[in-house]
């Protein structure tokens, strides 16, 4: 006997679910979902019927079984596949498992359904699903919730939440809507997530009124169910999927009723009058310290921190540790509650570490929330769902970008004999308006706009990328291929310095993935990244690319790369070498001087001989015979008529460079003074302020230690006027006022340039100021802070893994016999042992001290 027909069956319509919108008819043998049959199999209807004729019971496996399938005998695998059919429909909630035991029904049961729609005689207010507290903080949100208010006020008739999966939407819905029905108790929530067909949305709407739905017009039914008087507020959650069927239905109803429509989705409505409410995620402070570096991102995640564990305790300590998790995940709220949950297990270090596994750290989301919502990848896996196929490619190829994109570069980048310049605009349009890109508001002077995938976003469509479709073509490589390509062509191009500093965090991308897999790509971005870029605070990290380059360079696939790309990376190798005082740069000089005279390109040629001059400290023959072949070069391409004033100046500058080696201080300060006015006459702003600094420099060497204070405090003022933040020649500038200061024995003033000073040395990763500092303060006779800071230092050298150069050597042989004179040896290694421990705070301490304290007794 069919299990329908036994003694045990269910013999009443039983209604279930959120908001009732299942109801089981047993009589007629079916299952309406919102009032609509589902398509359901006889097997996982009958499981159905005997799970929901004992409600709350426990059923075991081998009772289910005989009652499914009598006198059959079958595998238990039958009855999950059966389970596991009713939860995809019904909810995972709906049944639950005992292990070891069996299922029990665990749905929330209602009273027997209406047949007919009901019109509710007194004001509904239907509050949102389980575990939504309308009462609960928002974070971050003050200015959302304000503006949301005035917009509900205004009586516009429909406002519509926009964002991402995970931002907030539904939140500030719900609080919203408890601030709603605290004045008037007329609301109802309408969560549209569990649905799956446009047809569905009116039964939903109709329940969560109050009623139910008959044969007849489903709008007119609705309308009846809407009680007269003042706007009554109705809330549509996550609209996205069914974004049609709302748009309709919010058309059909503020033309017939009173009613004030919020809607939550990741993209508009789409109607007349619809006001819009782009949620982004919550603000993540740049630092630790001010009014606002604990509202927001950092607030949340503390107080989701501390709901999760109570021993958490916060300290100053762990604060910059919090804020780069904030960071780290855009300040996305369902990420941070996720973050959250995993630190009473494993700690905020191991957690923040884990980010680079973030779909696996992000896995364990509230058991009250949407299914879709207890994973990271699994709300992303909802908005990715939404999307077509084309848009689906367009979205994993923007993966590849890091730190943004301008709209010719997405073009560029996806663009090819399959889809043309305005599939790819429009399908970013989509992206845009789907929240999975976010643009950047651009100027009214006419700024490109950038776009940026936010870096979960980005992570979740590079994984998309790194995993095609089995059958699909692997993506990847064209991609990354064509990305490097573009970048060597904006970093070889008229772009100006402002357009490629915008894409230096593309550069870096490009030039990771090039070195393992392209080494002509990776040659060329390198070499042409490190000629604009000199003057920058990404300096030190481009010369580092070159560096990880050099092996390789020196073997045989190095050396099979064309002339050209040698030359050229030759070239800045040396440059770059030489603005550190390194050695190895007079190698690199030397060959790449050696690679251009035999491409026989004479401008080239006369650079690369101008970094082997450059690259020598010492006076003598090899100086000489440099200098000789940079003017022989230099004179045969002025009759040749391929110079330039910018070629011209660079002779001038190395010629500089040779006299200070010489310690001709009078030519010296001639040749900057020239690269001065060339670089002026020809516009180059960053040269002209590299070379005044030199002219500082000049005059220290000279002895005029007031007129370079002067001229660098000119300069100072210029650079700070201008606000450029990522003009490395102010830590150059900083460094010259100090050395003048010093050399006039001006130490209160000296001091004074010290926080600046070595704040730009963290932002642009020079290295002279330490040695500076060290040098101030033993000229004051503080020893107990020298002692300490030679400690210091030699810890930073570890931890570079470098060694002095000469100059600096000689420093600080002289600091430390000074300080083992005036304290002795024994005290003098104690002092280094203390500051080799120190922090960076307690150095920067020691040196802008009036005094040393007095020694204990």
């Amino acid at each position: 006997m069919p299990a329908h027909e036994s003694t045990e069956a269910l013999t009443r319509p039983l209604r279930f679910g959120p908001g009732g919108r299942f109801e089981l008819r047993p009589a007629e043998y079916r299952l309406l979902v919102d009032g609509q049959p589902a398509t359901l199999g006889g097997r996982a209807l009958d499981l159905l019927m005997a799970l929901a004729a004992r409600p709350a019971d426990l059923h075991t496996k081998s009772d289910l079984l005989d009652r499914v399938w009598p006198g059959l005998v079958v595998e238990e695998g039958n009855l999950r596949v059966q389970i596991n059919t009713l939860r995809r429909l019904l909810g995972e909630d709906t049944i639950a498992t005992v292990p070891g035991r069996g299922y029990r029904f665990s749905a929330t049961v209602h009273a027997e359904p209406q047949t007919a729609a009901a019109v509710p005689t007194s004001p509904v207010a239907t509050a949102p699903p389980p575990g939504a507290l309308a009462a609960q903080r928002l974070y971050g949100r003050d200015a959302d919730l304000a503006h949301l208010q005035v917009s509900l006020r205004s009586g516009q008739g429909c406002v519509t939440l926009v964002g991402s999966s995970g931002v907030g939407k539904s939140s500030l819905a719900r609080v919203a809507m408890a601030q709603w029905t605290t004045a008037s108790d007329r609301a109802a929530w309408v969560d549209l997530a569990p649905l799956t067909q446009g047809s569905q949305v009116a039964g939903a709407i109709a329940r969560a009124l109050g009623g139910q739905l008959s044969e007849g017009d489903p709008v007119a039914q609705v309308l009846r169910l809407l009680p007269a008087g003042p706007p009554f507020l109705l809330v549509l959650d996550n609209a996205e999927h069914l974004i049609q069927a709302c748009a309709d239905w919010a058309t059909q109803l503020r033309a017939a009723a009173p009613l004030q429509l919020l809607v939550t989705s990741q993209l508009p409505l789409g109607v007349e009058g619809e006001q819009v409410l782009r949620l982004q995620p919550l603000q993540v402070a740049e630092g630790v310290e001010g009014p606002d570096a604990h509202e927001g991102a950092l607030a949340l995640l503390i107080a989701r921190i501390a709901a999760a564990d109570n021993r958490f305790e916060l300290t100053p300590a762990s604060l910059p540790l919090l804020a780069a998790l904030c960071r780290q995940l855009d300040g996305l709220p369902l990420a941070l509650e996720m973050a959250a949950t995993r630190v009473p297990l494993m700690g905020l270090q191991a957690v923040h570490d884990a980010l680079a596994e973030r779909f696996a750290l992000l896995s364990r989301g509230r058991r009250d929330s949407p299914a879709r919502h207890r994973s990271l990848i699994g709300a992303l896996d909802w908005s990715y769902g939404l999307l077509d196929v084309q848009e689906q490619r367009l979205f994993r190829a923007l993966g590849v970008f890091a730190g943004g994109f301008t709209l010719d570069m997405a073009v560029g980048l996806t663009s090819d004999e399959h889809v043309g310049r305005w599939d790819t605009i429009d399908g970013l349009a989509t992206l845009v308006e789907r929240s999975l890109v976010s643009v950047s508001p651009h100027a009214s002077d006419g700024e490109t706009p950038r776009y940026r995938l936010l870096e979960t976003m980005r992570a979740y469509a590079l994984e998309k990328l790194a995993s095609p479709a089995p059958g699909a073509p692997d993506e990847g490589p064209s991609l990354r291929q064509r990305h490097a390509a573009a970048l060597v062509a904006l970093f070889s191009g008229d772009s100006t310095e402002a357009q490629r500093l915008a894409e230096m965090d593309n550069a870096r991308q490009a030039f990771h993935w090039a070195r393992d897999h392209d080494l002509a790509m990776a040659a060329q971005l390198s070499a042409r990244v490190a000629e604009v870029i000199g003057f920058t605070v990404w300096r030190q990290e481009v010369t580092d690319w070159l560096l990880s380059l050099q092996p390789t360079m020196l073997e045989a696939p190095g050396q099979a790369l064309p002339l050209q790309t040698q030359g050229r990376w030759w070239s800045m190798l040396a440059y770059v070498l030489a603005v550190r005082r390194d050695p190895a740069a007079r190698l690199a000089a030397k060959q790449a001087a050696a690679l251009w005279q035999q491409v026989g390109d004479a401008v080239q040629l006369q650079d690369a001989l101008g970094h082997w001059v450059r690259s020598i400290t010492e006076p003598g023959a090899d100086l000489d015979e440099a200098c000789a072949a940079l003017q022989q070069s230099a004179a045969a391409a002025a009759a040749a008529g391929v110079t330039s004033p910018k070629a011209e100046l660079r002779v001038h500058g190395a010629l500089a460079e040779a006299a200070r080696v010489r310690g001709d201080h009078t030519a010296l300060l001639a040749c900057r003074e020239q690269e001065l006015r060339l670089a002026r006459e020809v516009g180059w702003s960053d040269m002209a302020q590299a070379a005044e600094t030199n002219v500082c420099a000049a005059l220290i060497e000279l002895g005029r230690h007031a007129e370079a204070a002067a001229r660098a405090r000119s300069l100072l003022q210029r650079l700070d006027a201008a606000g450029d933040r990522h003009n490395a020649n102010l830590a150059w500038a900083l460094y010259m006022l100090g050395e003048a200061l010093l050399r006039q024995r001006s130490f209160a003033e000296a001091r004074a340039v010290v926080p600046r000073l070595l704040a730009a040395e963290r932002q642009f990763g020079t290295r002279m100021t330490w040695p500076w500092v060290l040098a101030l303060v033993a000229a004051q006779e503080h020893f107990q802070s020298a002692g300490r800071l030679l400690g210091y230092m030699s810890r930073q050298r570890a931890a570079r893994k470098d060694s002095p150069d000469l100059g600096e050597q000689q420093m600080l042989d002289r600091v430390t016999a000074e300080v083992q004179s005036r304290l002795g040896t024994e005290t003098t290694a104690a002092l280094a042992a203390e500051g080799w421990s120190l922090s960076d705070e307690a150095a920067a301490a020691l040196a802008v001290r009036e005094a040393d304290p007095a020694p204990a007794r």
